[in-house]
């Protein structure tokens, strides 16, 4: 009888990437806004989310420049407030 591995147990030996994107997005709003940010990738979405609604209105009026600096192609660009 086989036994069943937990995910815990399968994923704890594998080095998970961050996607590249991430990382871009990431210093490109540290560089351009002096603002923290958290990103993730959720069904091929970048989902990027700032502290203040002040910040993601700015971010939304420029969301295709960004997009282009960070060279994101055709990948669809999220911002959102918290």
């Amino acid at each position: 009888m086989k036994s069943v591995e937990s995910l815990r147990d399968i994923l704890s030996g594998k080095k998970l990437a961050k996607p590249d994107e991430i990382g871009v997005i990431k210093d490109y709003v540290r560089q351009k806004y002096k603002n923290n940010c958290s990103v993730k990738l959720q069904r091929g979405v970048i989902i990027l989310s700032v502290p203040n609604a002040a910040l993601a209105a700015t971010m939304q009026l420029e969301r295709q420049k960004m997009i282009k600096a960070c060279n994101l192609g055709d990948k669809k660009l999220v911002i959102r407030n918290g």
